[in-house]
């Protein structure tokens, strides 16, 4: 099952598997297309599989950085920044297959529930971690600017998966970049 989930999303990263027939799927997984039908029925149930492996993987990883930033001796702002960096780390190298998982989720109610269910696990951990320090904001609701900060970071992460970087800022600036913008908005104080 895994091989064939490892094909299905580099095909899906290369933007071929719509194009990639069955018996294509089962050679490059190294199995055979009884085999395919005997785990997956077919190419959907196995495009629902990789979707549902990468939202479980996704999970995973932010709870596992919330384990992290939850040790004493960190600013706010260090873990802002760390937060914002583990997430770009984890959709590093990813950005094919998110695309096409984003595109197939515009028509599929499924996908996007389950896009959904990710980006709010994504928005309450930084929510959690702001909000554990809210006597380090200088904000007037807090509540209110952790959620928006968030939803900045979810759509900015949106764009870089969609677009990639333009302009002149560097790819590898963009967390301390980010994590400046939203220290700034929610009144980070300085240590």
């Amino acid at each position: 099952m895994e091989r064939f989930l490892n094909v299905a999303a580099e095909l899906l990263a290369d933007n071929r598997f719509e194009d990639t027939g069955i018996a294509q799927i089962s050679q490059l997984a190294e199995s055979s297309v009884g085999t395919f039908y005997r785990l997956l029925a077919d190419k959907d149930v196995l495009l629902f599989a990789v979707h549902e492996r990468f939202v479980a993987q996704g999970r995973e990883a932010i709870d596992s950085l919330l384990e992290e930033l939850e040790r004493p001796g960190q600013s706010l702002a260090q873990q802002i920044e760390l937060f914002i960096q583990g997430i770009i780390t984890f959709f590093a190298g990813h950005e094919g297959l998110l695309r096409a998982l984003v595109r197939r989720s515009s028509a599929d109610i499924q996908f996007r529930q389950r896009f959904h269910q990710l980006n709010a696990h994504i928005s309450q951990t930084l929510c959690r971690i702001v909000l554990a320090k809210r006597n380090e904001l200088g904000h007037p609701n807090p509540e209110q600017a952790a959620d928006l900060s968030a939803h900045m970071l979810l759509a900015s992460m949106n764009y870089f998966t969609m677009v990639g970087t333009l302009g002149v800022t560097p790819r590898e600036v963009i967390p301390g970049e980010l994590s400046r913008l939203i220290c700034s908005y929610l009144e980070v104080a300085k240590n």
